[in-house]
């Protein structure tokens, strides 16, 4: 019955994502985030203030109290810094979150008209992200966690996962409080509109791909879409257990993406040009981007990033290509997952190949 219920609501939410992109980005995606991100925001505040609230549940255990779960999510332990796997972990959190490297802010940015400020926009973005992330984020599940599970199991929680930490942990934690139903039902509808609001807009891009560059009309480029996404949806849904999505999130959240924003900060600062790049940053801009960020964008950025990069390679890359922290049993679902993702990388190259030959064919009609 749980498995049941489970893949119905993975229907449910399959399909309001489709309704969505199927009406556009502002007939569908805007309307979305006016009411949903909003309500993300009160719904994780309602929830942050319901954990500082806490205080020391249990006077039998008086270290186990709030601020010391703030003091174990933030003072820093310094030694992890010496692991290529945090730092590339990080930075494809921060580029997923931002969309960077994955050529969705690319796809929205084509959008926008001369004019419009694209300081102000990029300032505005990241900072509420971070708000929500860094801020709200942060002050609710670990913080919670430690009040409940003390300092000895806090260790092993944070180390389980995102999955584990949002669908296992959390839901112990609010089982435990007064009104658990009703800070259940928040915490995971600010999950569902958090998750709606990020698939909704990784799914434009690959319309708007079908769109411009073979003339398919929309209704049809969302139902290929939606057909061919909902296919491959299913090693997800059916093999979570072993390892399918984590494979997954490294691979296409963590360190492809690093690497595609290493190259598209190369691209952007290298190839079309820095000073290019920095008049078309402050066309139609009220603010100045201080010019300190010139030589950050163009010369530390991607010298950082191919640190992080050369770094994992040199530490992780032979365990994770050998699977040495998988398990027997698991390892031959890893390996389908790769060899899945290099199917749909040779396939998606295939059709860039493909708009690439058609758009040459079709300038050289014009002429």
């Amino acid at each position: 019955m749980g498995w049941g219920w489970a893949y119905f609501f993975f229907i449910i939410t399959f399909f309001l994502n489709i309704v969505v992109i199927y009406y556009g980005i502002k007939g569908g995606i805007e309307k979305l985030c006016k009411w949903a991100m909003p309500l993300l925001f009160i719904f994780g505040l309602i929830l942050m203030l319901r954990v500082f609230s806490l205080g020391t549940p249990d006077p039998a255990k008086p270290t186990w109290n709030i601020l010391n779960g703030l003091g174990f999510l933030w003072n820093p332990d310094f030694h992890v810094l010496k692991s290529a796997k945090v730092w590339l972990e990080a930075a494809g959190q921060i580029f997923f979150t931002l969309s960077v490297g994955i050529g969705v802010i690319l796809t929205y940015a084509s959008y926008l008209s001369k004019g419009n400020d694209v300081v102000l926009s990029g300032l505005t973005a990241a900072s509420m992200n971070e708000v929500a992330e860094v801020i709200l984020g942060g002050s609710i599940i670990i913080p919670a966690a430690f009040v409940f599970f003390g300092p000895t199991q806090i260790g092993e929680i944070a180390r389980s996962g995102v999955f584990n930490l949002g669908f296992v942990t959390m839901p112990l934690v609010l089982n435990k409080l007064p009104l658990a139903p009703l800070l259940g039902f928040l915490w995971f509808f600010l999950l569902f509109l958090a998750g709606i609001t990020s698939s909704v807009s990784l799914a434009q891009p690959a319309i708007t791909f079908l769109e411009d560059e073979f003339d398919i009309n929309r209704k049809k480029a969302v139902l290929i879409f939606g057909i061919v996404s909902l296919l491959l949806c299913q090693p997800a849904v059916f093999f979570l257990k072993n390892g399918v999505v984590d494979e997954l999130d490294f691979w296409g959240g963590t360190l492809f993406l690093v690497l595609f924003a290493t190259i598209e900060t190369i691209l952007f600062a290298w190839v079309f040009g820095m000073e290019k790049a920095w008049d078309e940053i402050h066309k139609g801009a009220d603010m100045e981007v201080p010019k300190i960020y010139k030589f950050i964008i163009k010369y530390i950025t991607p010298l950082f990033l191919f640190f992080i990069l050369g770094m994992w390679l040199w530490q992780e890359w032979l365990p994770v290509i050998f699977m040495k922290n998988v398990s027997l049993s698991n390892r031959p679902f890893i390996l389908a997952t790769r060899l899945g993702l290099f199917g749909v990388f040779l396939i998606l190259a295939i059709l860039v190949k493909l708009a690439w030959r058609r758009k040459k064919i079709n300038r050289e009609r014009a002429r």
